[in-house]
């Protein structure tokens, strides 16, 4: 008895796997794993925390406090965002330190891209050096540039014969000024990412239609008109793309301002993802830092989205030929 039910069992639970394998084998079936296995992962990875932040960010809690019973306090946490001028200034001092980066990391990574696309020999040489910056790891970089800032570091050795030229003390304190550690981050950000805009201007040179350029010169235009007149408009996708990219990239900006200044002297290099992190992970606010968190995402969502326009505005325009 025992051992025909032990057939049983195994007949049923053969033909069970028989028509499961078949069922999965059909491509209607087939063709939606992937999908369901990604989406599962990103409900993991990303709707998950983000609905534990949102839950928290309506609590009264703060994680040092064990036996304090978190509670419902509505928008309180968002109330305390608002009236917060720690966060807007950190946040507006992040818009500073971005647009300065990001327009510098603009125009050097496109004459640096224009120069690299017109040189014939060595310029996978040229390529790889300019791209080291973007590879090193940034605890590397701010460790160098902590070096580099020293007072008597290697930067006011450059600078000293020309400072002293006009009068100025050519030790400049780099990071306990407050002006000169802004640029100091600064300085450091477009070091690093430059390369990064190179590259992505690097790749829109290299996709320019051949023949478009050569129409404009045999009509007679010159190098100049070639270039402002087919070039640069047929560029137009890859510098907007370069702009969402890095701003979206230097909104975000922390390790440079952790491994230089942490922040000061005083709060003249806090960005706000820096003031964040000191909010939660030092004074454990953690339902402030949720709800700071969802309100700059909301910021930075309707910055990506107009970016994202721009650049699906650009591409229809080439499409037509009006670009």
């Amino acid at each position: 008895m025992t051992e025909s039910t032990t057939l049983a069992a195994s007949v049923h639970r053969n033909g069970l796997l028989s028509r499961l394998s078949a069922w999965f084998s059909q491509e209607r079936v087939f063709r939606w794993i992937p999908f369901v296995m990604v989406e599962g992962m990103f409900i993991l990875i990303l709707i998950i925390p983000f609905a534990l932040t949102i839950y928290i960010s309506f609590l009264r809690w703060r994680a040092n406090r064990p036996f304090e019973q978190a509670y419902l306090s509505g928008l309180r946490n968002y109330e305390s965002v608002i009236a917060d001028s720690g966060f807007w200034d950190s946040l507006g001092r992040t818009f500073y330190f971005a647009g300065a980066a990001v327009v510098f990391e603009l125009i050097i990574g496109f004459f640096l891209a224009l120069m690299v696309h017109q040189i014939t020999r060595g310029r996978r040489f040229y390529i790889t050096i300019l791209l080291i910056p973007m590879m090193v790891v940034p605890v590397v970089a701010g460790y160098n540039f902590s070096m580099i800032y020293l007072d008597s570091g290697p930067l006011n050795q450059i600078l000293a014969p020309g400072l002293n030229l006009f009068d100025i003390n050519p030790r400049i304190r780099w990071l306990s000024n407050p002006i000169a550690a802004q640029w100091a981050i600064i300085l450091a950000d477009i070091w690093q990412w430059t390369s990064l805009t190179f590259l992505i201007f690097l790749s829109g040179f290299s996709a320019l239609p051949p023949q478009l350029i050569n129409a404009a010169r045999v009509m007679g235009a010159s190098r100049r008109q070639t270039f402002f007149w087919v070039e640069l408009p047929l560029l137009k996708p890859a510098i907007v793309i370069a702009v969402v990219i890095r701003s979206m990239e230097a909104l975000k900006m922390f390790d440079p301002v952790v491994l230089l200044t942490f922040g000061g002297p005083g709060t003249s290099t806090q960005t706000v993802a820096y003031y964040l992190w000191e909010q939660v992970w030092q004074f454990n606010k953690y339902s402030f830092g949720a709800a700071a968190s969802i309100m700059l995402l909301i910021i930075f969502s309707v910055l990506i989205f107009f970016g994202i326009y721009l650049i699906g505005r650009q591409g229809k325009a080439i499409e037509r030929g009006e670009a």
